[in-house]
């Protein structure tokens, strides 16, 4: 069998060799770091015992000097010179001659001097400048030296060792003492490298004072040795001994130091032994390599063999898988195999079979949920079209047609049969109007009736004409009439003979599964419509009723804003029918009074003063002919459609001339103008002209209302640098306007100057939006007022 790198098989295999791999190497560094550390620290002891037994050997060798001194001192030849009172000096090269003899390598640069007990020196060998000032030590001195046997002493840049010999002479009874001087050179060292057994690589040196006096490392390496940090610190006589690592001469080392101390306590130098590392690397490399190689050995055992292992206790898992992805691509028929298996893995088969006979049962409640689902779609999609025609459906039948078309539809909600009652006032009863039957239900109806499912050919055949028969009373007896009196859809998951349907006609067409829809306003009713199943199997759900409530809400709301609508636009036509009537008649009043007040004065003959009432008159009927023609130009403007290219330089200064000619002589406002465009732009001459005019007059007439000395008017005409607009404002400083009557400002009708129609500003604002520009006023009250406009300019390509 075949197993997939993706297979859980694999992975389990895959993650416990991750496992091992990365245990075995924890394992690995943990013992590597460990044998490192114990490595290093065994490194660290060596260098502090060889340290410990440096200390050792160089008391030894002192002492087998002393011990040589001792014996040679109390030999028969040697007392028997000093009972004949030899000289001192002569006793000095006889005791060193004897120590040369006995070991020459290790006496033949050793002095001896021969103290009384007040310490001046009786007799000595080599340089005098060897021992103390004056070839004397003080008594004081020579007392602390009594305890210590031996001490070292440093002269100028050299160092000695001394080992303190005292005994009785016999012939003076007095104390006398022998002191033997060693220089502090390499054969020490020598004595001391075989003493404690250094291995070929380690060295031994020593130090008096900051300086390299002998060893095993080259004079120049000094520095390298020992740092003057560290000889600082030797001098503060803080540490006997200090312990470090060292690179040396490109070479590693484990130093370990002993200071060297006269008998005053006062460091003069010091000892060491540098223990060399690089064995340790190699020996460190040597070890990583061979615990690498077993840990690498080890991993490869142990994850062949697990992997085996697993592989064949997980082998039944891997069935089990391949079984459980056949049923995952929809093969129920798939039968899983329990033989050799046992634990978990039996549990875990068991388990599948139980679940695949639910995911049988489960499948057959999806697949009867999905039917649920798509039908439900197919009617959330029905409901939404139905209100978005609703919506842009002005006329009530054809929205009631569009609502029984889409609930009979199999393609809609799928009723077989859809019926609509009008509510009449007159009968104050619902009568049938119309009916609509399924498609699908008539292209069965013989089959029905062969197999005698149920229902009669008139049901279906004659349902349309049947229903103009039946006439349902209006009250609260029957369901159908109650459904709209209470403005709720009902609905009825049996046959429609158990209720009670108002009419005997309506109870035989065998109503099934049916609900009652109603149509209505806020204060009238529209009529009914009722739907039904009628043989089929199918229930009206809550959610159906849910969906249809929201279509009832929406057709209630739209018959509402119609009504209103038409209400307001009915008030609206009064109202301004009323201003209309208000102003003209007024006018027209005032006229017929003059009138009747001539041709009374005439009857009486009273011509006094007939020519100016008669010219009164004419220029009554000419300011009605204005105003006529004004609310024609408003109401219907014959070249309102007209869009022509404008020359606006042109046409702004000859507006100006125009109104400044209709001016009186004795005119004190000051017109200016600044046109910066010279091209032409998209509108309507004729109404542009009279735009501006009537603009300039309501301009002049707030400048003239107004008490300041200085009275004008500013026409400024740019183009917009943003876009390819041209701006337009007329600027006045008059009286100017509070907000609340430039919020009314283009509204008809509405003016507060006498025998005014109220049009003007209206007038301005619907030939501005004619052509395709924008009119806005702005106006501070005893400031002034801005009148800014917006036109396009004229391309080309327009």
């Amino acid at each position: 069998m075949k197993i997939n790198r993706d297979s859980l098989l694999v992975k389990i295999i895959f993650y416990n060799n991750i496992a091992i791999i990365i245990t075995s190497l924890a394992v690995a560094l943990i013992t590597t770091f460990i044998t490192y550390e114990d490595m290093e620290s065994r490194l660290v002891d060596m260098s502090r015992e060889k340290i410990y037994i440096v200390e050792k050997a160089y008391n030894n060798y002192l002492t087998s000097v002393r011990e040589d001194i001792n014996k040679i001192s109390r030999e028969d030849d040697f007392v028997r010179l000093k009972q004949n009172n030899s000289s001192y000096k002569i006793l000095s090269y006889i005791l060193k001659n004897e120590l040369v003899k006995g070991n020459f390598q290790k006496y033949y640069k050793i002095e001896i001097a021969i103290l009384d007990d007040q310490g001046k020196i009786l007799g000595f060998t080599g340089d005098k400048n060897v021992f103390d000032r004056g070839l004397n030590i003080s008594k004081k001195d020579l007392a602390g030296l009594d305890t210590k046997e031996n001490y070292i002493i440093r002269k100028e840049e050299k160092a000695y060792s001394r080992i303190i010999y005292s005994y009785k002479n016999n012939i003076t009874k007095r104390k006398e003492y022998i002191i033997a001087s060693i220089p502090f050179e390499i054969n020490i060292l020598q004595y001391i490298k075989q003493y404690i057994e250094l291995g070929s690589s380690d060295k031994i040196f020593a130090f008096i004072g900051d300086s390299y006096v002998t060893g095993d490392f080259e004079e120049n390496l000094d520095k390298e040795i020992i740092s003057e940090k560290n000889l600082e610190t030797l001098k503060a006589n803080k540490y006997k001994y200090y312990y470090s690592k060292k690179k040396i001469g490109e070479v590693p080392y484990y130093l370990g130091v002993l200071s060297l101390k006269d008998y005053h306590e006062n460091n003069v130098g010091c000892f060491g032994v540098a223990i060399s590392r690089e064995k340790l690397f190699t020996t460190k490399f040597i070890i990583g390599l061979f615990i690498t190689i077993i840990v690498i050995t080890l991993v490869m055992l142990s994850t062949t063999i697990f992997a085996r292992m697993l592989q064949k206790l997980l082998w039944p898992l891997k069935n089990i898988t391949e079984s459980a992805e056949r049923i995952s691509e929809g093969n129920y028929s798939t039968r899983i195999k329990l033989e050799d298996t046992n634990g978990e893995i039996k549990t875990l088969a068991i388990a599948i079979k139980r679940m695949l006979r639910k995911l049988e049962d489960n499948q057959r409640t999806l697949k009867q949920r999905n039917k649920k689902l798509k039908e439900n779609l197919r009617k959330m999609n029905t409901i939404e079209q139905l209100i978005l025609e609703v919506q842009t459906e002005e006329d009530v039948t054809k929205i009631v047609q569009k609502v029984m078309t889409a609930f009979i539809s199999e393609l809609g909600l799928g009723f077989s049969r859809g019926m609509f009652f009008r509510y009449s006032r007159e009968r104050d009863a619902l009568i049938g109007e119309q009916a609509k039957i399924n498609s699908h239900i008539l292209e069965i109806d013989n089959d029905i009736l062969k197999e005698k499912k149920g229902g009669f050919k008139f049901q279906i055949k004659e349902l349309e004409e049947i229903i103009q028969l039946i006439k349902i009373p209006f009250s609260d007896d029957n369901i159908i009439s109650s459904a709209l009196k209470n403005r709720e859809i009902k609905y009825y998951n049996s046959k429609g003979y158990k209720y009670n349907l108002g009419n005997d006609l309506f109870n035989s067409l065998g109503l099934n599964n049916f609900l009652i829809f109603p149509v209505y306003n806020i204060d009238y009713y529209t009529g009914v419509m009722v739907f039904d199943y009628y043989i089929k199997e199918k229930e009206i759900s809550e959610e159906d009723i849910e969906l249809l409530k929201l279509l009832l809400m929406n057709i209630s709301i739209k018959f509402r804003s119609k009504v209103e609508e038409e209400e307001k636009i009915e008030l609206e036509r009064n109202i301004t029918i009323s201003k209309v009537a208000e102003r003209f008649l007024n006018n027209r009043e005032e006229a017929l009074n003059k009138l009747l007040k001539i041709l009374e004065n005439t009857k009486n003959k009273d011509y006094n003063n007939i020519t100016e009432n008669i010219k009164e008159i004419e220029g009554r009927v000419e300011q009605m002919k204005q105003i006529n023609k004004i609310l024609m130009e408003y109401s219907n403007p014959s070249d309102r459609e007209k869009i022509e290219e404008v020359n606006i330089e042109h046409l702004i200064p000859e507006v100006i001339s125009e109104f400044k000619a209709s001016l009186p002589k004795d005119n004190k406002v000051l017109i200016s103008s600044f046109i910066s465009y010279t091209g032409d732009i998209l509108g309507n001459d004729k109404r542009l002209r009279r735009v501006f005019m009537e603009l300039l007059k309501n301009a002049y007439d707030a400048v003239l209302a107004n008490n300041k000395v200085i009275k004008k008017i500013d026409v400024v005409v740019i183009r917009d640098k943003h876009s390819n607009k041209l701006k337009i404002d007329i600027k006045d400083n008059g009286i100017g306007m509070s907000q609340e009557k430039l919020d009314l400002v283009f509204q008809p009708f509405i003016t507060y100057k006498k025998d005014a129609p109220g049009l003007g500003l209206p007038l301005v604002k619907r030939v501005i939006k004619d052509c395709k520009g924008v009119v806005k006023i702005y106006s501070t009250p005893q400031v002034g007022t801005t009148v800014k406009i917006t036109l396009n300019i004229l391309k080309e390509e327009n």
